[in-house]
């Protein structure tokens, strides 16, 4: 039997594997909290996303709750869970307890109805209320619990040392079967294991003597990053900062500043690389019409306060594009929810978004605090 019958005895096998995981329900993916999205994208195995945005846009907000929160949520409430759900979280933005801090004030807001933004819960400013203190420490068995499903790793890294821990992971979860002189795979101890990397952001990692800049930084993440996805079998979430050029004043003037792949800072490889490129976007941050249509007058409060960002799905290697969603954005608790369709949306809609009861289930509307 030569290579290229081995080799392409495997390819048809694999592929023929994944076929039959379809039948039996196993592709079917992990929900995201977002239907519509869902819709054209899902959370399975051996997906690369990379999601955009400039700096307070809300993306790292965004990728929490799309490929961290809900479906650990989801996969927590689950009685039988088709899947045994891993996150691994390079979090070079913020640290571990920045990081936690943001994640329970958002669970506390969705259990009840209470505001309680980062810095009050830290003390930075306001202390919390005695009734407040006590909700927080019910959280402990539901915070102690991501323990075994999520790994936080803080700080800044190079792409060497993730690639090098993401193969140890790899190592500690499977074995790499060697078929021929050219060819390998790697299985993994439980197929039904789906395993998420988040790097949080590309911008931040750290050179090294061959890598010198961040242009090559990021090109050699991104690659690690693919071999990750199409060895490993991880589905792997990076985000990237926009560059400054959607601020020219000749694309504002133009009234073209919704984002495109071009506008990705520092390389273009991740967005070469990956299945799926989002994009998020504020355009009250430059004056300009949502483009889906929303009434952005009615998504702005008295105190200037902003609750709404245009998600765009630039490209998406599986299925439809230039697919745009608007969504309701509450910041103090880094929250997203889908908005109605353009068509449905009511005035009441828009009223329910900025007083926030919108973003709470309807046991909750009446509790906002």
């Amino acid at each position: 039997c030569t290579n290229k019958t081995i080799s392409g005895y495997m390819s048809f096998s694999t592929l023929k594997k994944e076929v039959e995981d379809g039948l039996q329900g196993r592709n079917s993916g992990i929900p995201m909290g977002f239907n519509r999205l869902n819709r054209y994208i899902g959370i399975r195995k051996r997906m690369y996303f990379v999601t955009g945005g400039l700096t307070g846009s809300g993306k790292t907000s965004f990728v929490d709750d799309a490929f961290v929160l809900n479906p650990y949520d989801w996969y927590i409430n689950q009685k039988n869970p088709k899947f045994k759900l891993r996150i691994i979280y390079r979090s070079m933005e913020r640290s571990r307890t920045y990081k936690l801090a943001k994640w329970i004030c958002r669970k506390i807001f969705l259990d009840h109805g209470y505001i309680i933004p980062v810095s009050k819960l830290l003390g930075w400013t306001d202390k919390m209320t005695k009734d407040e203190h006590d909700i927080f420490l019910t959280y402990q068995d539901y915070m102690e619990g991501m323990t075994d499903i999520i790994t936080i790793i803080d700080g800044p890294e190079n792409p060497v040392g993730i690639a090098k821990d993401l193969r140890n992971h790899a190592m500690k979860h499977g074995v790499i079967e060697q078929l021929d002189e050219y060819n390998k795979i790697y299985i993994p101890n439980d197929e039904n294991e789906v395993t998420i990397v988040v790097v949080d952001h590309l911008g931040l990692l750290k050179t090294t003597k061959e890598l010198t800049t961040k242009k090559q930084t990021i090109d050699k993440m991104s690659d690690e990053l693919r071999y990750a996805r199409d060895f490993y079998g991880y589905t792997i979430v990076a985000v990237q900062q926009f560059n400054r050029d959607i601020s020219n004043p000749i694309r504002i003037k133009n009234g073209d500043v919704e984002p495109q792949l071009e506008d990705f800072k520092e390389s273009s490889v991740p967005q070469e690389d990956a299945d799926v490129v989002l994009a998020l976007f504020d355009p009250m941050r430059y004056k300009v019409a949502d483009p889906s249509g929303y009434n952005l007058d009615k998504l702005i409060d008295e105190y200037g306060g902003k609750y709404f960002r245009s998600l765009r799905l630039i490209k998406n290697s599986y299925g439809e594009d230039d697919v745009r969603i608007g969504l309701g954005f509450l910041g103090s608790v880094g929250m997203f929810k889908e908005l109605p369709k353009r068509k449905d949306i009511t005035d009441v809609d828009y009223e329910n978004v900025v007083n926030k009861s919108f973003f709470l289930n309807d046991q909750h509307s009446s509790t906002l605090r």
